[in-house]
C-alpha cells in the first residue's frame, strides 16, 4: 500500500460524536488523492507469500528489550500537570487490576511498538490502543467502532480492511494494525509531523483538527478549540506516556517479556481453527484467541492468515499436521464472530467473561438483565450477543 498524503481531508475514524467507546463519521471526510511519490508501507500480510512449513525459522533473532523499545521512543510532556496527574492516578487507582491487564496486553502493545518503531513513527502511538480498547479486540455493533485500534467500517475500508459479508478484518489485529498505522503514518505526514496533532486528529478527523487551527490561529493541539473528548484524549495518552517512561517514580514494576514470549508474524499456508491451532501450539486458548483477535466463539481461518505465535511455539509450526488443526466443514464461510451462550462454571466472573468472549462489559450486562451488583449462579446461561 503506498503512503497517501497530502491537504485534503484523509479517510478517518472520528470519536467525537460518540457516545463513550462510539465514533462517528467526518461529514466533510473525502479520500486524499494518490501522492506523486508514494511511500512504501510495509505490510507483511500484503507482501509476504505463505510460507512453507519446512521453511518456517526455528526461532526468530532476539529483539530488542519490549521495554527499553517503547520508553526510548516516548518523550511525554507535562506530567505534573494537574489533568495528567489525575488520568495517572485513576490508571494507577487499582494496581493489582493495572498490573494484571498490562501482564495480558503486554505482548500485544510490543508488537505494536515494533511497527511502529519500523515506521518511525513516535511511540506514544502504540499505546492508542490502550486508551481506545485496553488492547482488547472488541466486536462492532451496527455502523460502530471495532477492533482494538475502534476503527469505524468506513476508516477501515478507506485504509484496505473488508467489514461486512461475514468478514470483519478489525478485529484482525495484524491487518488492523497495518491499516490504522497507514493512517497514522499518513496524518504524521499531513501535520507535519506533530504528534499531538496527529493523536487529535485520529481521535476527532484532521478535518475537524484544520478547522480548529485555523479558527485558533496556533497549532498547539492542548489548546486549540477541540471537543472536551478529544482533549481528554491526549491527557489520557500522556498520562500513559508518563507512566511507562519511568514505572519506578510511579511505584509500579512493568512485568517481564522474555524474547521467547514475544509474538511474531507468522502466515500459515493451510487453513487452521483458532481452538485447535491453539491446543496443537501448547498454548493457552483464552491468551491465544486474545492475541489474535478470536476471542468470542468458533473462529476459522484461511490459508495464507497471519497468526500471531509467540517466539518460543514457532518450531512447533514447522511439524504440525494440517487437519489437526483443520477447520469444521463450512466454518470458513463463517468468520464474524458467532452468537452464542455461556453456561456458568464456579470462578467465572462478568468481567473474565466479557474478556474472554471479546464484549463490553455493559453489553454483557444487558443482554441478560443483568447490573453490576448481580450474582452468578453455577449452570445460569448468558447471552453472549442481542
Amino acid at each position: 500500500m503506498s503512503l497517501l498524503v497530502g491537504c485534503q481531508t484523509l479517510p478517518q475514524r472520528n470519536d467525537v460524536e460518540k457516545h463513550d467507546a462510539a465514533h462517528s463519521a467526518c461529514t466533510d471526510c473525502q479520500p486524499v488523492g494518490a501522492d506523486p511519490n508514494p511511500v512504501k508501507v510495509p505490510d507483511p500480510v500484503a507482501d509476504t507469500p505463505p510460507l512453507p512449513p519446512s521453511s518456517i525459522p526455528a526461532i526468530p533473532p532476539p529483539k530488542p528489550d519490549p521495554w527499553q523499545l517503547l520508553q526510548s521512543g516516548l518523550q511525554p510532556a507535562g506530567c505534573d500537570q494537574p489533568e495528567v496527574v489525575r488520568w495517572r492516578q485513576r490508571y494507577l487507582g487499582r494496581p493489582e487490576r493495572f498490573s494484571g491487564r498490562l501482564t495480558e496486553f503486554a505482548p500485544l502493545l510490543h508488537f505494536v511498538s515494533r511497527e511502529v518503531a519500523e515506521r518511525q513513527l513516535p511511540q506514544a502511538f502504540s499505546l492508542i490502543p490502550m486508551v481506545e480498547s485496553s488492547f482488547y479486540g472488541f466486536p462492532g455493533r451496527g455502523n460502530g467502532p471495532a477492533g482494538m485500534w475502534q476503527l469505524m467500517p468506513a476508516t477501515a475500508r478507506a485504509w484496505g480492511l473488508s467489514v461486512g459479508g461475514g468478514k470483519d478484518d478489525r478485529l484482525d489485529h495484524v491487518r488492523a494494525t497495518h491499516a490504522a498505522l497507514n493512517y497514522l503514518q499518513a496524518l504524521w505526514a499531513l501535520f507535519e509531523r506533530d504528534p499531538g496533532l496527529t493523536v487529535a486528529a485520529y481521535n476527532a478527523g484532521d478535518g475537524r483538527v484544520n478547522r480548529a487551527i485555523r479558527k485558533a490561529g496556533h497549532r498547539d493541539s492542548r489548546r486549540l478549540p477541540l471537543p472536551r473528548i478529544t482533549q481528554e484524549y491526549l491527557i489520557k495518552l500522556d498520562a500513559l506516556a508518563c507512566l511507562f517512561k519511568a514505572p519506578e517514580a510511579y511505584g509500579f514494576e512493568l512485568p517481564p517479556l522474555p524474547p521467547a514470549s514475544q509474538l511474531e508474524v507468522v502466515i500459515l499456508p493451510f487453513p487452521a481453527d483458532a481452538s485447535l491451532l491453539a491446543g496443537a501450539l501448547r498454548l493457552p486458548e483464552d491468551a491465544f484467541r486474545r492475541h489474535n483477535g478470536a476471542a468470542r466463539g468458533p473462529i476459522a481461518r484461511t490459508a495464507g492468515h497471519a497468526w500471531l505465535v509467540p517466539a518460543s511455539r514457532i518450531p512447533v509450526i514447522a511439524t504440525l499436521d494440517p487437519p489437526t488443526v483443520a477447520p469444521a466443514p463450512g466454518s470458513l464461510r463463517q468468520s464474524a464472530p458467532n452468537s452464542g451462550t455461556h453456561v456458568v462454571q464456579r470462578g467465572d466472573t462478568l468481567w473474565d467473561l466479557s474478556r474472554r468472549y471479546g464484549v463490553r462489559l455493559e453489553d454483557l450486562l444487558r443482554w441478560n438483565s443483568l447490573n453490576s451488583r448481580s450474582t452468578l449462579r453455577i449452570g445460569q446461561r448468558l447471552r453472549l450477543a442481542p
